[in-house]
């Protein structure tokens, strides 16, 4: 039973991390936080359209929220989600290393 729930609990994060609004989002987050008025700018979508992904995330617990006045203020819940990105993009990265260096190979045998 608990190993449902910790397989659950990962699949909501991943889903929820599996959007590139929501991505973009948590990279405007990455060095503080910020409330909605200043997100929208960033990213070619409505204002309803962000509060959804807000919502999302933080329905699945990776962005936390405080109310002040009329704004509502967002930021990471935990630095561990940052660490999962940064990952990813260290495999991504080795990923199209391993692409060029093969392009390479195919170039110079062409020659």
């Amino acid at each position: 039973m608990a190993e449902k729930w910790s397989l659950n609990k990962k699949l909501r994060i991943l889903k929820s991390l599996a959007d590139m609004t929501r991505l973009k989002i948590i990279e405007l987050l990455r060095h503080g936080e910020k409330c909605q008025c200043d997100i929208i700018p960033h990213l070619n979508k409505s204002q309803s359209t962000i509060s959804q992904h807000l919502r999302e995330l933080t329905d699945s617990k990776i962005l936390l929220s405080r109310r002040e006045g009329q704004r509502i203020i967002y930021w990471i819940s935990d630095e561990r989600i940052l660490e999962i990105l940064d990952l990813l993009d260290s495999i991504v990265i080795d990923s199209m290393t391993e692409e060029l260096e093969l392009l390479e190979k195919i170039k110079m045998k062409s020659k």
